[in-house]
């Protein structure tokens, strides 16, 4: 019977012996390391999304509440029949005379030709509660059409009665451009601050309007 001959055996440190040979510690600690730091890295990227999902998501709903807000105030300036600049709360308003700037943080507009007439509507700035206010005459509720609001910029929170060169008007005998800047310090739905050490200073929104029809 024809016999096989032995194996020879397999020399240190040739290739079957390094292909059958474990990883050693130092291997193992490296290949630990760069998987530790790929899920680190993924938990960040998944994180940042959810952050940057929620900054969106808080825009989206804020420029979408402010926008059907502003609607409301664009329609009763488009259809004034006569409107004044002042100052005033949900209780009072002073209107601003002739010669002077027609600068207030109040705005009161009327459908009605007459400017003696009690049907008005009357908007403005609660400084203190720091939000745009909505209220119409004989009626006791107030309507609040925007909160969260600041006046970084030094401008904001009240109503300017400007030119078609977007200088300040000091008269009510033609049909100017009714300007309002309003800031806030955090987004709505969800809430989402902006002020320091956040995203942003604050972000804002300006409107202009004017009535179809002359004082």
């Amino acid at each position: 019977m024809k016999t096989l001959p032995l194996p020879k055996p397999v020399a240190v440190g040739s290739r079957r012996t390094r292909r059958a040979q474990a990883f050693t510690l130092a291997e193992m600690m490296i290949a630990a390391f760069i998987f530790v730091f790929m899920v680190l890295g993924i938990i960040y990227t998944w994180l940042f999304g959810l952050r940057y999902d929620e900054l969106v998501c808080s825009k989206l709903g804020s420029t979408d509440v402010s926008r059907m807000s502003f609607d409301q105030l664009i329609g009763d300036i488009h259809s004034a029949k006569w409107w004044k600049v002042g100052n005033g709360t949900a209780a009072s308003f002073t209107a601003c005379t002739n010669a002077m700037n027609q600068v207030g943080n109040a705005l009161r507009v009327s459908a009605n030709g007459n400017t003696n007439s009690t049907a008005y509507v009357t908007y403005y700035f609660d400084t203190n509660q720091c939000q745009l206010c909505r209220v119409t005459n004989g009626v006791a509720t107030i309507q609040i059409l925007a909160q969260n609001l600041t006046n970084a910029s030094g401008s904001a929170m009240q109503f300017q009665a400007q030119q078609f060169n977007g200088s300040l008007a000091q008269d009510w005998q033609f049909k100017y451009n009714i300007w309002a800047k309003l800031e806030f310090c955090q987004y709505q739905y969800p809430l989402t601050k902006v002020g320091p050490g956040y995203y942003y200073n604050y972000y804002g929104i300006q409107i202009m309007a004017c009535s179809h029809c002359p004082n």
